[in-house]
């Protein structure tokens, strides 16, 4: 699990020059970066509005702790390909891809086992529906759950235990075509703070403590994706605030279902609190469009 940290870590003290504003940098590509970096397909159903399994689910398809290997260590996660559910047209990793909007699924950058050493890149399919379907991937297998399964476990050298998988799978059902609508959504600070939210609230939810506990990294991980989009100058307390609230997120994993329950009402005010203090000055940070192009062009 120490590894999910590892693109909040590397974005705090990284010393690489140029260093990457947002992990998404390395693998999107896009004639406009600023407006890529920025936006995102328009989720198919309100995530507020899914039960706590498929917010859960959610979470964890969102976050690097349902992967392993480099993917994980570059900071991947379903939603990297899979933005929102929907295919992600701008996504271009060399490890993976030669192309944009495709992806090696037998690459041996992401595999042990499905490795085939060629580049070999399939177009990233939009996830909306999935349930109605009746074959899923190159290799047509006619169950959903084994086809994820094995994505996690052998195409990403993740780790499945406890109701890790009924919970991303919860998720992925939610995905309706018929309610999925073509427009683009803003990234935004409330938006970013709502991911942190449900996946608390949905760790709360989870009966087992381990895959609970792999819930709340993907919190971690999402606070992690708000601190990349704040300025080190101007938001450095911001930063800090943010990652003790990381810090009591471990400490809660480590403390099992018990410390959950006695800390979550203080922890979620002490985030509400310190949203509401980066929200008077969002059009600063890297939510909003035109301060991230002009961080970008420097």
């Amino acid at each position: 699990m120490r590894l999910l940290l590892a693109p909040l870590l590397m974005l705090l003290t990284a010393a690489a020059e140029p260093p990457l504003l947002l992990r998404e940098q390395s693998w999107t590509t896009s004639a406009d970066l600023a407006h890529a970096l920025t936006h995102a397909p328009q989720e198919c159903a309100a995530p507020a509005s899914l039960s706590p399994q498929a917010q859960a689910g959610r979470a964890l398809f969102r976050a690097p702790v349902l992967l392993g290997g480099p993917a994980a260590r570059a900071g991947l996660s379903c939603n990297a390909c899979h933005s929102n559910g929907r295919a992600n047209a701008a996504f271009l990793l060399p490890e993976l891809t030669d192309r944009a909007g495709a992806a090696d699924v037998t690459s041996e950058w992401s595999s042990r086992v499905r490795g085939d050493g060629r580049m070999n890149p399939i177009a990233i399919p939009d996830l909306a529906g999935v349930n109605q379907r009746s074959a899923f991937g190159h290799a047509a297998d006619p169950s959903l759950e084994h086809f994820v399964e094995g994505v996690i476990l052998e195409e990403f050298q993740g780790e499945i235990s406890g109701q890790t998988l009924p919970l991303v799978l919860a998720y992925l059902r939610t995905l309706d075509d018929g309610a999925c609508a073509s427009a683009v959504a803003s990234i935004t600070l409330v938006t970013a703070a709502d991911d942190v939210r449900l996946a608390f609230g949905a760790a709360q939810s989870v009966e087992d403590w381990p895959t609970a506990s792999r819930v709340l990294a993907a919190a971690q991980d999402a606070i992690g994706r708000i601190v990349e989009r704040l300025p080190a100058r101007g938001f450095q307390n911001d930063r800090q605030a943010l990652a003790a609230l990381s810090r009591e997120l471990t400490a809660m994993r480590t403390g099992g279902p018990d410390a959950l329950a006695i800390a979550a009402s203080g922890w979620r005010a002490r985030f509400d609190a310190a949203v509401t203090r980066i929200a008077r000055r969002e059009r600063r940070t890297y939510f909003n469009e035109a301060a991230l192009r002009a961080a970008l062009a420097r």
